[in-house]
């Protein structure tokens, strides 16, 4: 079914003899990062409005290696160009991993711009012993947990104490949509630890690897594993009583 779409798309190119888009279909019929949907929708735009740059951003946004990217970010002279193409590929996903910890989203904004100043100072220090996402992340979450001690005024914050006022920064946040999300399914989330809920948002939400978790949280995957494996059967016992 998705190659007709592209077949279809590929022929309304052919009629208004635009070759160089043929092959950027191509290319977007090969990606496998990004949702059938989305392909298609973007691709769409494409062909009807013949704008090959944007075809061009999208290769550069999702072929791009992690390696070429680094050597931009890098070299003094391409450092501001590869930190464009690095924020545009990670801000969705670092945004929201940072406001399911603060909850505020104006408190995401602020911890997302302290993040992105410590990854352009400290990107000469990336040892590549991970993957760039991981490392992106781990600064997301340390910046997180230092947001968190500053607002709850500890040196430290408690990873395992209960956040009691995570329904009331949840409700105070304008930009919450309480009729789009299961109030039952935040209730039980805040009755969580911030490290049993932070563990399973990263898992769940994030669909990070238990790996991946493991270098974000500098914690050992074994006990990753066994959080995250009881949070979810707190949830399903939670959720399995409510519907009765």
């Amino acid at each position: 079914p998705y190659y007709r779409e592209i077949y279809f798309l590929t022929m309304l190119v052919l009629m208004d003899n635009n070759w160089e888009l043929v092959m950027g279909l191509e290319v977007h019929a090969q990606l496998k990062t990004e949702s059938k949907l989305l392909i298609w929708a973007r691709t769409f735009w494409l062909v009807t409005t013949s704008t090959l740059s944007y075809f061009l951003c999208l290769t550069i946004k999702y072929r791009l290696k992690e390696g070429a990217l680094l050597n931009l970010l890098k070299n003094p002279n391409s450092k501001n160009k590869g930190f464009k193409i690095l924020v545009d590929l990670y801000h969705d996903k670092t945004y929201w991993m940072i406001r399911k910890m603060v909850l505020s989203h104006d408190s995401a904004n602020d911890v997302l711009q302290n993040t992105y100043i410590r990854i352009f100072k400290g990107i000469e220090n990336f040892k590549e012993k991970s993957k760039l996402s991981t490392w992106i992340y781990r600064i997301a979450y340390n910046e997180c947990i230092r947001f968190l001690s500053t607002e709850s005024k500890l040196k430290k914050v408690d990873l395992d104490s209960n956040d009691y006022n995570y329904s009331r920064k949840l409700y105070a946040d304008e930009y919450f949509d309480a009729e789009s999300l299961s109030l039952k399914f935040h209730q039980i989330l805040s009755e969580l630890s911030l490290r049993q809920r932070n563990i399973f948002n990263m898992k769940y939400f994030d669909e990070l690897k238990f790996s991946e978790i493991s270098k974000i949280t500098d914690m050992n995957i074994n006990t990753i594993k066994s959080i995250y494996y009881s949070v979810e059967k707190i949830i399903k016992k939670e959720i399995d009583e409510s519907a009765l």
